[in-house]
């Protein structure tokens, strides 16, 4: 399966991120019970919920701490209100944190790239329950990806996550589909669970992936990071959306309607049919998606993957991961989102997400790769402690950017 729901930092994927991984997805989406074998529960029960605190810490969302000040924001709506700004006074004015500032100093390039070219909208909407208010003070939205961040006050507390409880799934031969229960866990107050989003007719947003995590160098702040959207596109380019988020030890929801602009330049939207096949295994790619926070590609796999280029002892061929690689030499994309399964399966919709690239390229070159994994699901890794890939030359494709 290649639709997860991630928990946790925009970083490198640790074996608690996986586990993590593994979890959201039994939050978020009904599966069949069996799906789950014995190795990959044994798994999520020797990592334990203990290791998600540590994960969520590694590594950092921002670069420095915003600090907003009101003779700032009034200053600066004085200017935008006369309807002059010059080209300096522009540059500056994107430094003060009065238009979403938020995602410009995230270490995810893809938020990163829209703060900085002023692509996010500032609702500055609060609510307030039993002393805790929540701000929504970010939005950005392509079609693809959907991202808010959210501050808290009232709450003297450096962790703003809630650790979440999820009761074990039951294995049932009768029983073929059974979704997980999960609460929060209610002995801290004013911690946050995961947001649940509604279109403007009461329909859930629907998203193959989620990360949700505080901010590293700014206390109280928190990000939604939705991706891989599905049923939004439907709305147009602008609407309202419902944002309802629950908080440990207060009863009431805090729910915001947020108006939504989707982002409309730097867009590339490509429906295609190409094919290439090797032994038993093909795969054919159906849509690309660039936009200036991410890159998203559709393929559709078949046949049996591949083994191993080269033959190691004690591994064998992880699921068929992907990389795209821009006309520019350094513009390598490595699919995000994946883990390991201990059935080597093909997918009949594979819904890969990557990093977005920095310039919009002419072509892409799609480099199927595996990697090699023992019986444990461990990879063989390099003297650098990275995953080795094993590319296959033959299944390489190249998609031309109109």
């Amino acid at each position: 399966m290649k639709e997860e729901a991630l928990m946790g930092k925009w970083q490198g994927r640790t074996e608690s991120r996986k586990m993590e991984d593994i979890r959201q997805m039994v939050q978020n989406h009904e599966l069949p019970v069996d799906s789950f074998s014995d190795l990959i529960m044994k798994r999520i029960g020797e990592e334990g919920m203990g290791k998600r605190a540590s994960a969520k810490r590694g590594g950092r969302f921002l670069k420095k701490t915003l600090v907003a000040t009101s003779t700032a924001a009034v200053l600066g709506a004085g200017i935008i209100g006369s309807g002059f700004v010059s080209p300096v006074m522009a540059d500056t004015l994107k430094q003060i944190p009065i238009v979403g500032n938020i995602f410009k100093d995230i270490e995810d390039k893809g938020l990163q790239a829209a703060g900085e070219k002023g692509l996010s909208t500032a609702p500055n909407q609060s609510v307030t329950h039993d002393g805790v208010t929540l701000k929504l003070t970010d939005i950005y939205y392509d079609g693809t990806r959907l991202a808010l961040a959210i501050e808290r006050e009232g709450i003297d507390n450096d962790e703003t996550m809630a650790k979440q409880i999820i009761e074990p799934i039951a294995f049932d031969p009768a029983v073929k589909e059974k979704k997980a229960k999960v609460t929060l866990d209610q002995s801290v107050k004013g911690l946050l669970g995961s947001a649940v989003l509604k279109m403007p007719d009461g329909k859930e947003v629907a998203y193959g992936m989620s990360m949700s995590g505080d901010v590293e160098g700014k206390k109280n702040t928190l990000l939604y990071d939705f991706r891989k959207l599905s049923n939004t596109e439907g709305y147009g380019n602008e609407f309202e959306l419902s944002v309802s988020i629950p908080v440990t030890q207060i009863t009431e929801p805090f729910e915001f309607k947020v108006p939504v602009k989707k982002v409309t330049e730097g867009i590339v939207k490509l429906d295609l049919n190409q094919t290439k096949k090797t032994q038993e295994f093909s795969y054919t790619i159906k849509k690309l998606e660039l936009t200036p926070a991410t890159s998203r590609m559709v393929v559709n796999e078949a046949g049996k993957v591949p083994s191993l280029p080269k033959p190691i002892s004690g591994y064998n061929a992880s699921e068929m991961l992907y990389d795209i690689v821009g006309d520019q030499s350094n513009n390598v994309l490595s699919q995000q989102g994946y883990y390991y399964s201990p059935v080597v399966t093909t997918h009949p919709i594979a819904d890969l997400d990557f990093e977005p690239f920095p310039k919009t390229p002419k072509t892409i070159t799609v480099k199927p790769f595996t990697h090699a994994v023992d019986k444990d699901l461990k990879p063989l890794k390099d003297a650098n402690g990275k995953p080795v890939k094993h590319y296959y030359p033959e299944l390489e494709q190249t998609i031309q950017i109109p």
